[in-house]
């Protein structure tokens, strides 16, 4: 009768730990929703993390590039043409490298010569993807000395967007002519943004103001 009450006693136990382990339906539907919420606040502030900090990291590649070309200009008394590329909507495959600009330097002191860089300048051009965008005010030309060639100065304007939402970001980045020196800010007017806008392009309605680059 003892071993009998023990083996009792010890099913007992065994049922009561079986019946403590594991979830309830209802705390299973409990725990699926509050992961369901988390994940749909988290994902897109996440995302919207990630572009902003693409946005800023291709801001910084392209003011330390723009400052390497002058370098490379005065280095070798050339005169380095820079040119913006054309790149629609979403349209940068994830295989391949798409670049904003291209980039020229004629290195001969006959104005009138076809030789261009033998360098790497126009291989060190940041890569720009569908996760940001660029619009720029013109194409331009850096003189022997560093200088800026243009009637005006170049304005540069690097942004992306919120997850299913308007304007995230917008870094601008003001070269001086004729002096080449940049100023790095946050570009105040939004307007003419549209839903999709080119991954890359060159502002056909003189848009982009200096005085709207608002430095931080």
């Amino acid at each position: 009768m003892r071993v009998s009450a023990e083996q009792s006693s010890a099913k007992s136990s065994d049922k009561i730990e079986d019946e403590q382990s594991g979830f309830s339906l209802v705390e299973l539907v409990i725990i699926v929703g509050m992961i369901s919420t988390l994940s749909g606040l988290l994902i897109p502030s996440f995302l919207n993390w990630t572009r902003t900090e693409r946005v800023n990291a291709y801001t910084r590649e392209i003011k330390e590039y723009m400052r390497v070309v002058r370098l490379e200009a005065r280095r070798w008394g050339a005169s380095c043409f820079i040119d913006i590329n054309p790149i629609s909507y979403n349209s940068v495959l994830r295989d391949k490298d798409y670049y904003g600009y291209s980039v020229e330097c004629k290195y001969s002191n006959n104005p009138n010569s076809t030789e261009y860089s033998p360098s790497n300048i126009g291989a060190l051009i940041p890569a720009i993807n569908n996760s940001i965008f660029q619009v720029v005010n013109k194409n331009f030309q850096i003189t022997p000395n560093g200088r800026i060639s243009s009637d005006q100065p170049i304005v540069i304007v690097i942004g992306s967007k919120y997850h299913h939402s308007g304007p995230k970001i917008l870094n601008c980045l003001v070269i001086k002519s004729p002096t080449g020196h940049i100023k790095k800010g946050k570009y105040t007017n939004k307007t003419w943004i549209s839903q999709n806008m080119p991954v890359s392009q060159i502002s056909e309605e003189s848009l982009l103001v200096a005085s709207n680059c608002s430095s931080f």
